[in-house]
């Protein structure tokens, strides 16, 4: 009886054996194990891409890309650079210079400068720089184009009025007659347009300048 229990219990053995045999090479075993590592492994959602930061263009200050406003927003300066009585054929004028500096970035253009010089309240002479183009640019030698942040110098020449004659000889040198001035006063306008993109603005300004009357 004892040998019979023997001989079933290895039989038993033998046939489970063979049964995990055929399982194991059947990968039965191995995809349950890979399974399970899907179950437990984190899964990857769209929603959970969605929370994770997204680098967009910088649209704030660190964007340096200057726009064409940001360009052209300051208005040209005008400065007086010399005034001066010189002879041309025995003959006294006056000359005066200006530097036009355009303290943008992009160019503008300086249409025209008027102006008048005055000794003691005496007018000397007048003149006009430039032309208007009334926003049609025919042809850039009327105007004067001045590129960002430069200067430029404007002369001009113009006769003496009868009035301001009296103050100088042939020879352009000082006589003063019974005048006691010491400066020249330049009073006038300018008038300039700024490219600033899809527009482009026109302004007018007006200037006063004092220059030392020399012999």
């Amino acid at each position: 009886m004892n040998t019979k229990v023997i001989y079933a219990v290895g039989a038993g053995i033998i046939i489970i054996g063979i049964v995990f045999y055929f399982l194991f090479n059947s990968g039965f075993l191995g995809q349950n194990s890979n399974n399970d590592d899907i179950l437990t492994s984190p899964v990857n959602t769209t929603e959970g891409d969605a929370t994770e930061p997204i680098s967009l263009p910088s649209q704030g200050t660190g964007n340096t890309q200057m726009t064409p406003q940001q360009l052209n927003n300051q208005n040209l300066s005008i400065a007086i650079n010399s005034v001066k009585i010189v002879p041309v054929n025995n003959e006294s004028r006056l000359e005066v210079a200006f530097n036009a500096y355009n303290p943008n970035k992009g160019s503008a253009i300086l249409e025209t400068v008027t102006y008048n010089v005055f000794v003691d309240g005496v007018r000397l002479s007048s003149g006009d720089l430039g032309s208007r183009t009334e926003g049609f640019v025919d042809s850039l030698e009327s105007v004067y184009t001045i590129i960002g942040n430069q200067t430029i110098v404007l002369r001009d020449r113009e006769p003496l009025t009868e009035e301001g004659l009296k103050f100088f000889d042939s020879q352009g040198n000082w006589i003063g007659g019974s005048s006691n001035a010491t400066q020249f006063d330049v009073n006038g306008t300018y008038f300039f347009t700024l490219n600033r993109g899809s527009e482009t603005q026109a302004r007018e300004n007006s200037f006063n300048f004092q220059y030392p009357i020399t012999s």
